[in-house]
This record gives structure tokens, C-alpha cells and sequence, in this order.
């Protein structure tokens, strides 16, 4: 199980208003307290902070808001003595446009680093090369009048594509990684890898007919960006290269590599990524966080990916920085009388699907995601779509440690955003005391979930049939059998299970059998395992290769 620590929101050390490194190990007994094997941190790079350290302007400067080099160091010794692998952000695709490379790159069409960016020449009219927008809104080229071409910006003009055909670039992007790993990080969380590579040949994309589009696209229902099908802007031709060469680079530094995967249809495309010699050790992608909240849906979308994963591998996620909190997003129709029970249930489905788990800071707490006013809005994304779009922002509030401390608790000055005022009764330490709380709840079972193996690597197969509104699959491994269960509603539901399986003491969990089966009240679930001839018929799990091997010495869980 990896934590991610957006740390800009979780907590201030220095009392200037914004989380830094110094707030991460102060919450660092906190994280390891979840039975996390590995911490993901945000991008602390130094940073113009237009779209919050995702643009970087320097790959080996700790930002000053963050704090200094001496804190990462101090944080990479802590985190690494309580066990904890430590996992960075990694930008691949693109910079700041204040990057000395993109300073010397725009200069002229001659100088050393002139192919280090997609450049391309306007249209005899005059207009950007291609048609491809960026998913911010808007085109995705800007006009730079000293090289008198268009340069190209998947998301913020601020933020100009690198070109990673270019050798050159790819062997320094390739150091910039080393840079950190010589100095002890584990693994690298890689940023939006549909984006490694562009089309080439600068081939307009293809409009969306009728038919619509598998793809799952952020920025609300008015994006133009989901007007096109993206095949020549996203998961273009030699993205297999670029993963190769990050995957040589991976084994030889005995790191982790893990794939941000959006913008596209991700159960077809995560293959491609994980499920070959030098690739990426899994991806985390956005289908889940997208789903449509009903049985259905969510079943139909766990099918698919179990069909067409293979032996790739990738993490269950249900919401991060980038999304709207899942309580909000995926059990709305429940946040008024079951929000506790909802977070639990959300948290459980990802703790028992197959795949890694990736828990976004307080995912634990079961934090809802809070109604902001355009006043409140901080993030680039969100003004362009206000207001059809709830935005990021929601998902970035401090984090809450005291309910009854100036912010929280987050830091002693106002922070760079506001507190939500209705985390504050969910705060670290309310949760803390009460036995039955989210927090309490999810410690208990990540405890119990290490005794099972099934649940850590096992096989999976999803369960379908007239059992509406519960969801339910199957984990095994030769040496043990499970049956999941998870009533997705609000309404009581009954689960017909024959004399051979029983309910597991699980924590949290259904644990009596009712005559015939399970009786689940809303959004409840179980773990039933088989005591008899039941459990005969299980498909033995495929032995780990040395991906999955990879996977689990490195938090991978």
C-alpha cells in the first residue's frame, strides 16, 4: 500500500501557510501508523508553481516553499526507518516554461537545445500545426515569435512538451532520475505517460461521432477536449520506446516505476505499459475514479480490466489531487446518512481488488469533498471550467490534524487555501478516540488484510448475476480461497452462499451467515472463505514473475 502526500496541503513546519517536507516527517508516524509500505510524495522541485510544481524549472532544486535540500535528506532517513519506501513525483513530458532548457530552446531554430521541445511551423493560414487541444482548455500550441513557430503544451502554455524522440534529451531525463535515486529514493510515480510522445507526422485528431469515446476525460462535461479522439496526441507512435528506456534505467537502479494513465480508454492501453520486460512495474490510472457510481458500471469496468490486464499489474484508486474525493464522487447518494460507511466500504473495495492500493491523504479520515465558491479557487484547471467543473481544489484543502486548532492544525498562519470547515468534526485527532471511526477502522483491516496473501497478490475473478445491488469477486492464491462481497446501495441486499462458505472475523466485515447466506445492510461487506469441496473448483494463481517480485519488495501491496 503506498500514501500519497500532496505536500503543499498537509502540513506547514515554518509557518509561511504551505506544506513542506518538514510537515511531511512531522506526519510521518501518522502515515506509518496506516501499515503504509510506501509514501508518494508531490512534486518539490523548484517551481514557478503555476500549476502547483508540476511545472518544474529545475529537476534538482528542492523549492523553497517546500523547504530545503537538508529536509528532504532528514525525511528520506526518517521514512526509510520506519520501513517506508520513499516514492517521487517524476515529469517527464514536460517542463516550466522557465526552464533554462526551454530558455535556450526558444532562443533560436540552430542552438544546441532547439529540438529538446515540439516545435512546429504554422499552417499556411497561419494557425497552430494540428487541431489538438490542450486538456486545460484551449489549443494546445502557443506562438513563439522568436523562433516563429507554434510550440506544443498538453496542459498549460506554461508548461511546453519535451520531445523524447530526441536522444539526447531522454539519456538527461534519464540522469535527472539517477540524480535522486543515488540519492536513495525508491521509485518514481511517472506523470501522465499517454504524454511521452506526439505524432510526428502532426496528423489532426479525428472528431468524436456518434459513437462517442472510451476515453475518460477530466475538466467536466464542456471540455472541448472530449470532442476528439486522441490518437496522435496521447499514447502516440514510440511511447514503447520511451517506457523501455525508463524501464532499463529502473532495473538497473533496482527502482520502482508507476505510470499516471489518463485521457485515454486505460484498461486497453495499461498493457502496453506494464506487461513487458523493461516497462513500468504498473500503472494508476483514472478509470475507477471516473466510473459511473453503480453496480453495473463499476462491475462491467472490473471485468474489463481483469480481461485485458494480463499479467500487467496497476493500483486501485478511487480518487487523489487531480479529482474529486471519492465519498463525494462515487457514494453521493449516501453522504448524508452513511458517509463513515461509505468511506469504509471504498476503502475495503481497494484494499481486496487485485492490484497495488494507493490511499490519498485523508482517504482514511473519510473526508468529503468540500462545495467551494469561485473565491476559493486556486487551481488554473478549475477557473478555465467554472463553474460545470468542481475542480481539484476540493481534494487539496489542509489537512485536518485538530479539530479545534487554529487550521486545523495544518500550520499557525492562514494557509495558502482555506480549511474546509466540515472536515473539521473528521479531524486526525476526533478520529483518533472514537473506536468505530474510518481511521480506526482502516488501521484494524490493513493489519489483517497482511495475514492473507490472496488479498496481496492473489488471482482474481469477477462475480456477475442476478445479485444486484452487490458487487463480488474471488481472490486465491493454491493455499487460500476467498469470496468478496460489497453491497453497493443503501438498501438491505441478501447473498446466497452454500453451506461451504463461511464469513471471515474480519474487521469492519458481515460476520454471521443468515440461513442461506449473507444479509448486507447498506454499504456493507464481507470475506467469506471455504471450508470444504466449494473451494476445489479455484484457478491456481499464476506464480509472480519477476515484475510482481519487483512490486512487492517495493511497497507494491
Amino acid at each position: 500500500m503506498i500514501y500519497q502526500v500532496y505536500v503543499r496541503s498537509f502540513r506547514d513546519s515554518n509557518g509561511d501557510g504551505i506544506g513542506d517536507l518538514g510537515g511531511v516527517l512531522q506526519g510521518l508516524k501518522h502515515i506509518a501508523s496506516l501499515g503504509t509500505d510506501a509514501l508518494w510524495l508531490s512534486p518539490f522541485y523548484k517551481s514557478p508553481q503555476k500549476d502547483f510544481g508540476y511545472d518544474i524549472s529545475d529537476f534538482r532544486l528542492v523549492d523553497p516553499t517546500a523547504g530545503t535540500m537538508e529536509d528532504f535528506m532528514r525525511l528520506r532517513d526518517a521514512a526509510h526507518a520506519l520501513g517506508l519506501k520513499l516514492i517521487l513525483d517524476f515529469i517527464p513530458c514536460h517542463t516550466s516554461d522557465q526552464h533554462p532548457w526551454f530558455a535556450e530552446s526558444r532562443s533560436s531554430r540552430d542552438n544546441p537545445k532547439a529540438d529538446w521541445y515540439v516545435w512546429a511551423d504554422r499552417r499556411p493560414d497561419g494557425c497552430p500545426p494540428t487541431n489538438w487541444l490542450s486538456s486545460f482548455g484551449g489549443t494546445a500550441w502557443t506562438w513563439e515569435p522568436r523562433r516563429s513557430q507554434y510550440y506544443y503544451h498538453p496542459f498549460l502554455k506554461q508548461q511546453p512538451a519535451l520531445n523524447l524522440h530526441n536522444e539526447e534529451l531522454l539519456k538527461h531525463l534519464v540522469g535527472e532520475m539517477t540524480y535522486w535515486s543515488d540519492l536513495g529514493v525508491d521509485g518514481f510515480r511517472i506523470d501522465a505517460v499517454q504524454c511521452l510522445s506526439w505524432d510526428r507526422d502532426l496528423r489532426d485528431n479525428p472528431p468524436v461521432g456518434r459513437e462517442g469515446s472510451n476515453a475518460l476525460i477530466g475538466g467536466g462535461p464542456t471540455n472541448p477536449f472530449a470532442a476528439q479522439h486522441h490518437l496522435f496526441d496521447r499514447n502516440a507512435e514510440g511511447t514503447d520506446k520511451i517506457i523501455e528506456r525508463f524501464g532499463r534505467y529502473a532495473d538497473e537502479k533496482g527502482v520502482v516505476l508507476i505510470g499516471e494513465l489518463a485521457d485515454i480508454d486505460t484498461a486497453s492501453a495499461a498493457p502496453q505499459f506494464t506487461a513487458r520486460e523493461h516497462g513500468l512495474h504498473a500503472v494508476y490510472d483514472f478509470a475507477l475514479i471516473n466510473c459511473h457510481p453503480d453496480v453495473d458500471t463499476i462491475t462491467g469496468q472490473l471485468e474489463r480490466r481483469e480481461r485485458l490486464l494480463g499479467d500487467g499489474w496497476l493500483f486501485n484508486v478511487f480518487t487523489n489531487h487531480d479529482s474529486t474525493r471519492a465519498v463525494s464522487n462515487l457514494t453521493h447518494f449516501a453522504l448524508e446518512e452513511y458517509r463513515s460507511q461509505a468511506a469504509k466500504m471504498l476503502l475495503f473495495m481497494q484494499l481486496t481488488l487485485k492490484g497495488g492500493c494507493i490511499i490519498y491523504q485523508g482517504e482514511e479520515l473519510g473526508l468529503p469533498h468540500p462545495d467551494l465558491d469561485y473565491e476559493d479557487i486556486m487551481d488554473p484547471w478549475t477557473k478555465a471550467f467554472w463553474p460545470t467543473f468542481k475542480g481539484r481544489d476540493g481534494a487539496r484543502m489542509p489537512f485536518p490534524w485538530q479539530s479545534d486548532a487554529p487550521f486545523a492544525g495544518f500550520s499557525e498562519a492562514e494557509p495558502w487555501i482555506r480549511v474546509a470547515e466540515e472536515h473539521l468534526p473528521l479531524a486526525l485527532d476526533q478520529q483518533e478516540e472514537d473506536e468505530g471511526s474510518v481511521l480506526n477502522f482502516f488501521r484494524q483491516f490493513t493489519t489483517w488484510r497482511r495475514n492473507h496473501p490472496a488479498l496481496l497478490y492473489g488471482d482474481e475473478r469477477m462475480s456477475r448475476g442476478e445479485r444486484a445491488p452487490i458487487i463480488c469477486w474471488r481472490r486465491c492464491t493454491r493455499e487460500e480461497d476467498l469470496r468478496v462481497f460489497v453491497n453497493f446501495s443503501i438498501d438491505q441486499a441478501f447473498m446466497p452462499l452454500d453451506e461451504f462458505w463461511q464469513p471471515l472475523d474480519a474487521p469492519g466485515c458481515v460476520q454471521q451467515r443468515e440461513g442461506h447466506g449473507l444479509s448486507l445492510g447498506p454499504l456493507e461487506f464481507a470475506i467469506a472463505t471455504s471450508s470444504g469441496k466449494a473451494g476445489t473448483d479455484r484457478k491456481p494463481a499464476k506464480a509472480a514473475g519477476p515484475q510482481h517480485a519487483a512490486k512487492q519488495s517495493k511497497g507494491g501491496k
